[in-house]
């Protein structure tokens, strides 16, 4: 009785620390969470700003953007998704 009463506490023992180091984990994630969360939402305002700053004119019915926009809207918006897809992870 007094072994199986021991292994009961041992386990329990473990199973408070395997707790602990989960919830440090949680704490962790949500850390991370957070800040991804900020860096998307600064860098949604910042396509919004460079959407803005200059509209293309259109030019025989095609627009033409300023050298290099066009490329930073789109290493914003990839950076979104690789934000997003870290955040569902």
């Amino acid at each position: 009785m007094h072994a199986r009463v021991e292994g009961l506490l041992k386990d329990r023992d473990r199973h408070a620390a395997a707790h602990l180091a989960l919830e440090e984990q949680l704490r962790e994630l949500k850390r991370s969470d957070e800040v991804l969360r900020a860096r998307i939402a600064e860098l949604e305002r910042e396509i919004v700003v460079l959407r803005a700053v200059r509209p293309a004119p259109a030019v025989n019915g095609a627009a033409e953007d300023r050298p290099g926009s066009k490329e930073r809207i789109d290493e914003l918006v990839s950076e979104i998704d690789r934000c997003l897809a870290l955040l569902r992870n």
